[in-house]
């Protein structure tokens, strides 16, 4: 009756191994054998609506619009003033194509936009400067970083950027353009694009403190009670901490090249700025190599934990088999069907066997009891 029970639960952990290696990989198999360019979405399909939000501004003045259609973006490629194009929804591929070929973008950078399952990176190409990353959201009730692609797009007097989905980590950069605090609206595009990098690497920070608070909770769980459901939820974490890694290390390297290269439409005071995000990226990667090193030796702790308890109950069960050895061998030695035993006749033969066994019984108790083995 066990066997079934043991293949239902290796083909639900099977089912959730491939869940996870998909958040890698998403639905990259099926763009195999397209020609270079060829246009495919890659993340999770959905019929929610393009959000198209417009921020252009100098220091002067904003202003922020919510557009309707790819056709609308279309005036703010040459402006004086600085653009900020926000698009929600790269599902929409006829949308994201329309508005990247007015700007100038290269098939090839479009057709990493629409696949999201790319590695942090930046590219230059003529006009441009084209950034991908990992913006992340921690989910405390399934114990799991959320991800998602956001690609940024630098031109002359523009950023677009583009986002799988509603939500992310640019509001404190909207209400700065907002508020007109700071010197965000009297710098250009470049500036910008610090700014929203900033924010994604500084939402970071948040992520590894929840992760810290759930591995703090992992580790109390375990130290009490090491299950295996506590057990499950620390590897699962460590898997999560993996993913993690993945998008943090390259990054770095991203930000390094903005920093230390030269780049046509980069200004060096931005540059000045870049390096303390560059900071920053450092801290949170030592954050993830350090909580991994602590997920591996929460592991081990489980592992110490069952071990003892093992050694506990055999322990016990040692005690007792050995407590009972020279008992056992006692009755059978008068088992012993002989006709010529001189105690089987005697009178007190039964009661004196009875008190031997209590005197080694005792004997051996107090001894295990002195030795601290009891």
């Amino acid at each position: 009756m066990s066997k079934p029970k043991q293949k239902k639960s290796a083909a639900k952990k099977a089912i959730h191994t491939a869940r996870h290696m998909g958040r890698f990989f998403k639905n990259s198999s099926k763009k195999v054998g397209m020609p270079p360019g060829s246009l495919y979405y890659t993340g999770t399909r959905t019929v929610e609506p393009v959000n198209i939000s417009l921020f252009n501004y100098d220091g002067e003045g904003l202003e922020e619009v919510e557009l309707q259609t790819a056709e609308e973006t279309f005036s703010y490629r040459d402006a004086t003033k600085t653009s900020w194009i926000n698009i929600n929804g790269v599902h929409d591929v006829e949308l994201v194509e329309k508005v990247c070929k007015h700007y100038g973008i290269h098939p090839l950078t479009i057709e990493d936009i629409v696949s999201t399952d790319q590695r942090p990176k930046i590219e230059e190409a003529e006009g441009y400067i084209y950034v991908v990353l990992k913006m992340m959201e921690y989910d405390t009730e399934k114990e799991r970083v959320q991800m998602e692609q956001v690609s940024l797009l630098l031109g002359k007097n523009f950023v677009l950027s583009f986002q799988e989905r509603e939500g992310d980590t640019f509001t404190p950069v909207r209400e700065r353009l907002r508020a007109g605090k700071g010197r965000i609206r009297t710098r250009g595009a470049d500036y910008l694009l610090y700014a929203l990098l900033d924010t994604v690497v500084d939402n970071y920070f948040v992520i590894m403190e929840k992760v810290g608070d759930s591995m703090a909770e992992l580790e109390e769980r375990l130290l009490v009670n090491a299950t295996k459901d506590n057990f499950d939820a620390v590897y699962n974490l460590k898997r999560e901490m993996l993913a993690v890694r993945r998008s943090t290390w390259p990054l770095r390297e991203v930000i390094y090249k903005l920093e230390r290269e030269d780049f046509a439409i980069i200004q060096k005071e931005t540059q000045l700025f870049v390096r303390d995000v560059y900071d920053h990226m450092i801290q949170v990667i030592d954050t993830v190599e350090t909580y991994r090193d602590l997920l591996s030796g929460m592991v081990d702790l489980y592992h110490s934990t069952v071990s003892t308890r093992t050694n506990d109950v055999m322990k016990v069960l040692t005690i007792i088999s050995t407590i009972f050895i020279p008992l056992t061998f006692i009755v059978g030695v008068y088992g012993m069907n002989f006709e010529y035993m001189p105690e089987l006749q005697w009178k007190y033969g039964y009661l004196s066997v009875w008190i031997l066994m209590l005197l080694l019984l005792g004997g051996m108790v107090y001894t295990f009891r002195k030795k601290s083995w009891l």
